[in-house]
């Protein structure tokens, strides 16, 4: 503990001779067996240095709001930073949140923030147990809307008890209720769908909903409401896919609606999303690669998709395609230079991924309308090499057809590499003499496929 106090005040002793609106941030993670915390905000990253489990470093913030602390995949808190905080927090790494205590200054809003979580928890369980959210999903509308009514009466109440000065914290709080609660109905009818296993549940027409009139532009709650900023990405890219527009591709719409936004972080943070468009099969390349770049701020980001722009060069319509030669549920290994002479339909996938196997019944429809006509299909499983075993399990136990492959470094394989495969399931559908056919093709679920198949000669 004297350690963390006299470094806590050499940096204050050194940044207030630099500059008096500095940020310091301190804590002692207890049993944190981690070298580094990481801090994450709105196209913004910094990593911090720790020691037997503290830290401590002072902060030049790109803006005033809600910032991420993350030591892991399984401990990551929002905190509320502004400029001028002097903030301390104590916690252990076993019980990352119900023991976070914060002292100094920033301490009411960020002890809020971790009741706030409480609250959370108690109104709708710990989503990131599987029970938990079966236990929470499976209820009917009535009984998950009063969920809300609940946790807002409380949260209402929290706020009016907590005595907190700082007007601005309270006024994003108070707003923030009912965007966590919209962000909470807006995921009720796919996970009650699916954990009732009745996909063809439908929420009655008066059920709380993301309307398309969703303000997507309003920056002050963007960077304090992380309900805010996560119903303004879901309302991006329900914009991006919506179907009742077929002349204009997902990417097209999404520079449309950037267009119309004045907050240039809220347009740098969605351009982030539009990636994922940004393949080979993309119209006009250089130009996409050009405005996106426009768009970005965060100079990470800035230089991921400028080498994803140098690949996608090489694997547009007509370009031979890059080769693998992978381990196949049997034993030996397949090349795709052994395939030459037939349409190869590639679906890159893994046994945690959910959309993968959720197209697996379409993929064996697939399969079996091009039985014995001139195709491969060949699954590439991208696991961890410690899951090789349970990829050979569900190969077995889901009766997988055609080509199985495993492949040797998952995402960092040479074979996903070159396709810049950034997110799976993802289809590739080569011709007969391994030349690039769609670099992102249509899913098994898409009557698309069928049409493009058909084109190209089956």
């Amino acid at each position: 503990m004297k350690n963390i106090l006299f470094l806590f005040s050499l940096i204050c002793v050194v940044a207030c001779q630099k500059n008096e609106q500095f940020t310091l941030l301190s804590g002692t993670i207890q049993n944190a067996d981690s070298t580094k915390i990481t801090l994450e905000g709105i196209n913004f990253s910094k990593e911090i240095s720790m020691k037997n489990g503290i830290f401590a470093d002072t902060l030049t913030l790109p803006y005033e709001g809600l910032y991420n602390l993350i030591l892991n995949d399984e401990n990551m808190f929002f905190i509320y930073l502004e400029n001028g905080f002097q903030l301390n927090f104590v916690t252990e790494s076993d019980d990352f949140y119900q023991k976070m205590n914060f002292t100094g200054t920033g301490s009411a809003e960020n002890n809020f923030l971790v009741l706030k979580r409480t609250v959370e928890q108690k109104t709708y369980g710990l989503l990131t147990s599987r029970a938990e959210a079966i236990k929470v999903y499976s209820v009917d509308e009535n009984a998950f809307l009063a969920k809300g009514d609940l946790y807002k009466k409380e949260m209402n109440q929290r706020i009016k008890d907590s005595k907190i000065p700082n007007s601005k914290f309270l006024a994003t709080e108070t707003k923030d209720i009912d965007f966590y609660i919209l962000k909470m109905n807006d995921n009720f009818p796919r996970y009650h769908a699916f954990f009732t296993e009745n996909p063809d549940f439908k929420p009655s027409a008066n059920f709380p909903k993301l309307t398309a009139d969703f303000n997507m532009d309003d920056e002050t709650l963007y960077l304090n409401s992380f309900s805010y900023q996560t119903l303004t990405s879901v309302a991006f890219q329900e914009y991006m896919y919506d179907e009742s527009d077929d002349k204009s591709l997902p990417i097209e719409k999404g520079f449309a609606k950037l267009k119309t936004l004045s907050s240039k972080r809220i347009q740098s943070d969605l351009v982030k999303m539009m990636s994922y468009e940004f393949n080979g099969e993309t119209p006009n390349l250089e130009a996409v690669y050009k405005e996106m770049m426009a768009y970005a701020v965060d100079e990470q980001f800035k230089k991921k998709i400028t080498e994803k722009f140098e690949i996608l060069k090489n694997i547009t319509k007509g370009s031979p395609s890059p080769t693998f030669d992978y381990e196949n549920v049997n034993g030996g290994t397949t090349s795709l230079e052994s395939l030459k002479g037939k349409l190869v339909y590639i679906d890159v996938w893994a046994t945690w991924c959910g959309p993968c196997i959720g197209e697996i019944p379409a993929l064996k429809e697939v399969e079996k309308t091009y039985h014995g006509k001139n195709i491969e299909f060949v699954s590439i499983s991208i696991d961890d090499r410690k899951d090789h075993e349970k990829w050979k399990k569900m190969v077995a136990d889901k009766e997988l057809k055609g080509i199985q492959l495993f492949a040797d470094a998952d995402w960092k394989s040479d074979f996903v590499k070159k396709y810049a495969i950034d997110g799976i399931p993802r289809f590739i559908l080569l011709d007969a003499e391994g030349k690039i056919v769609n670099a992102d093709a249509p899913r098994p679920s898409d009557p698309k496929l069928i049409d493009l198949l058909t084109k190209n000669g089956l």
